[in-house]
């Protein structure tokens, strides 16, 4: 496998840069809590988009009558009559 990436011109000093401090500083600890507030926060957002367009639906669907009967199916009883002479 041909790997052109220079890591023997590193030292210890470019290994050490980071915009906010170096590995295990407070910089690194702001940014991660920071990532996973943002996740959560963008979580929590989309339940709550998506629980507004079910509610949304589910309102279209009861407007229409297609929901009208408990459990949302509709029944329908047929009966077929075989008659065979001989």
């Amino acid at each position: 496998m041909f790997d052109a990436f220079p890591y023997d011109e590193w030292g210890e000093d470019i290994a050490g840069f980071w915009t906010f401090g170096p590995e295990s500083s407070t910089g690194t600890y702001i940014l991660t809590v920071l990532g996973i507030a943002v996740m959560l926060i963008a979580f929590v957002m989309f339940v709550r988009l998506e629980s507004r367009k079910l509610a949304a639906q589910e309102a279209a669907l009861r407007a229409s009558g297609a929901l009208d009967r408990p459990g949302g199916a509709v029944i329908v009883e047929t009966t077929t009559t075989i008659i065979t002479e001989g």
